[in-house]
């Protein structure tokens, strides 16, 4: 620490013991909770002291001037933001911050500015209620000690081999004079950290450096570097936990970590009450209202911060200029037709689907249908011609969806055309909770993609259509084109709402119904009511749902090693929820 800091913590009654203490308080209040407010630090500051007599004394005045001082710049492990510049610039909550933000060094570097910052911090907030661990001392968490499964995943990545290179002798591409290696370690690790407990977090994030950086895993498997990773990360401090480990808070031994350890079937009942609290279970208004919000947490996955309001595309080409650069590629016409019923029957199948993704089921299903060779490399021109043709789905960049997006040739995310609003590009609600959606781990695959490239469901949204077009007509001969066009928009609607799972629209538009039944004379009662359930029964049978990967609602149902980190945030949620009930009742 500067000598000019020293003296000025000196000057409001701090000696040199006193700030050596807070020096590694603070450093272990940030390696505990990633981002937290110096009010809510003080607080912890004060229950340890009653139980640590070797805490000096310290005001909350001094408290707040020694992090103001120190953290007026990056320091090697934490920097401060003021509350005038969040709730200036930042804070949209209607809540005002009222003290200064302790935050991680690795969140400064790792956010791309300080609303993305403050956006995590109430994420944090959410995911852990503020239900902080408070330790015997704080200072514990200071300095991490390097513990043997640590070094066993070090040893592995450092096996590994990035563009044909040692992993460790890659340079890394957003830490400065680091290697590739750290930076896999260190994005893994914030990953988990700043997920309400979920490992699986880390894996998705291993997965995706590995495409980034082409990593070659040698004699090794992606099952087993996951292991290893996740047995590194069992001891550390979760932020998004308030402070808690994944040990402590899930209660499962560290050797039984596997790739899929989490799912426990006792934890599910029905579909209805999937997520919900028994009565008994709830005992006071905030009890009631932590409920709620671990509830809503538990459905809500999007990284808000990285979403975009509308997206950008570049201008649709003629068909006689895309058969021109097709042909300037070198595509022949069988591995152009195949290529188009490939990528068609994806989003068909998925809604959304990265290039990655895509290219690995090709390579799963390739031989048994005898498919044509195609090459990373024709996948990747492909998907680079096809975005400016006329099809009725898009192929993005991630800058062009995502805020923090950064472009890779498979990192390419195709959405089918149905997924956008009536306001087409502006409308992307759909799209996110397709992309974002976390309730299955893997992609369902199919025996032959080609047998979905036409169109699916097509029988049940025609018996739908007909229904609604008949609701709207007083006399079964003569139907008029107001209640076409009504029936029309309603169902497109309903395809809408139901593919892109948006569960706060409401599945049939009022304002078009409510005209459709005056045009045709017709009340809106029980037996009106049931037809349109049971066409939409008959709708969901069998219908592959985009926000399950492509599995149908049976299958996924049925396979609960296939279930996404959607379950591990519910069953975060509420081991937390128990432990917070816990310690009230011995209050």
């Amino acid at each position: 620490m500067q000598k000019s800091a020293i003296t000025k913590l000196k000057k409001i009654g701090l000696s040199e013991e006193s700030i050596d203490f807070l020096l590694q308080f603070y450093t272990g209040g940030v390696n505990a909770y990633g981002i937290i407010s110096l009010e809510d630090l003080y607080g912890l500051y004060k229950d340890i002291k009653r139980q640590n007599q070797d805490y000096p004394e310290i005001t909350f005045e001094q408290f707040l001037t020694f992090g103001e001082i120190t953290g007026s710049k990056l320091l090697e492990h934490y920097a401060i933001f003021s509350p005038e510049i969040i709730n200036k610039y930042c804070n949209d909550s209607g809540i005002p911050l009222t003290s200064p933000l302790l935050v991680h060094e690795s969140v400064a570097w790792k956010e791309d500015s300080i609303h993305e910052i403050w956006y995590l911090y109430m994420e944090l907030c959410e995911f852990s209620s503020k239900f902080y661990l408070t330790p015997d001392d704080l200072r514990d968490f200071a300095e991490h000690q390097e513990t043997v499964d640590d070094r066993a995943f070090q040893k592995v990545l450092a096996e590994l081999k990035a563009f044909g290179k040692p992993l460790d002798e890659v340079e890394s591409q957003i830490y400065p004079n680091d290697t590739g290696l750290n930076e896999i370690t260190k994005l893994v690790t914030y990953a988990y950290q700043t997920s309400p407990g979920n490992l699986e977090a880390a894996s998705a994030e291993f997965e995706n450096l590995s495409l980034f950086y082409r990593l070659d895993y040698g004699k090794h498997t992606f099952q087993e570097i996951c292991t290893l990773m996740k047995r590194a990360l069992y001891d550390l401090p979760c932020w998004g936990l308030g402070g808690y480990t994944y040990g402590k808070m899930m209660g499962i031994p560290k050797e039984d970590i596997t790739e899929n350890e989490y799912f426990d079937d006792s934890f599910y009942k029905d579909d209805d009450d999937l997520f919900d609290l028994a009565e008994d279970d709830i005992s006071t208004d905030s009890s009631q209202q932590l409920g709620q919000l671990l509830l809503d947490l538990a459905s809500d996955t999007h990284p808000h911060a990285a979403m975009r309001k509308k997206a950008s595309y570049p201008k649709r080409l003629l068909d006689k200029t895309m058969k021109k650069r097709y042909a300037d590629a070198g595509f022949d016409t069988d591995k152009l037709d195949f290529l188009h019923k490939f990528f068609q029957a994806a989003v068909n199948l998925y809604g959304v689907i990265e290039l990655a993704d895509l290219a690995q089921i090709y390579g799963d299903i390739k031989d048994k249908n005898h498919y044509p060779d195609i090459s990373d490399d024709e996948f990747i021109a492909f998907a680079e011609l096809v975005r400016r043709e006329k099809v009725p789905y898009y192929v993005f960049e991630q800058h062009e969806l995502l805020k923090n997006g950064i472009d890779f040739e498979f990192g390419r995310i195709l959405v089918n055309e149905d997924l956008l609003g009536p306001d087409g590009l502006k409308a992307l609600e759909g799209v996110y909770n397709v992309y974002f959606s976390e309730y299955a781990s893997e992609y369902w695959e199919p025996e032959d993609m080609l047998a979905y490239s036409g169109h699916q469901q097509e029988k049940e949204e025609l018996d739908m259509l007909a229904y609604f077009t008949q609701l709207g007509s007083r006399d079964a001969k003569i139907v008029s084109l107001e209640s076409k066009d009504l029936a029309r928009k309603i169902v497109d609607h309903f395809l809408w709402t139901s593919k892109g799972g948006l569960e706060d629209a409401d599945p049939i538009p009022k304002e078009e119904f409510r005209q459709l039944l005056a045009n045709g004379g017709k009340p809106l009662n029980k037996e009106v009511e049931d037809n349109i359930l049971e066409l939409i029964r008959s709708y969901d049978k069998n219908r592959h749902v985009y926000v399950l990967k492509g599995w149908t609602t049976d299958e996924w149902k049925s396979k609960p090693e296939i279930h996404g980190e959607q379950v591990q945030r519910v069953k975060a949620m509420q081991a937390l929820l128990d432990m917070i009930k816990k310690h009230k009742d011995h209050e």
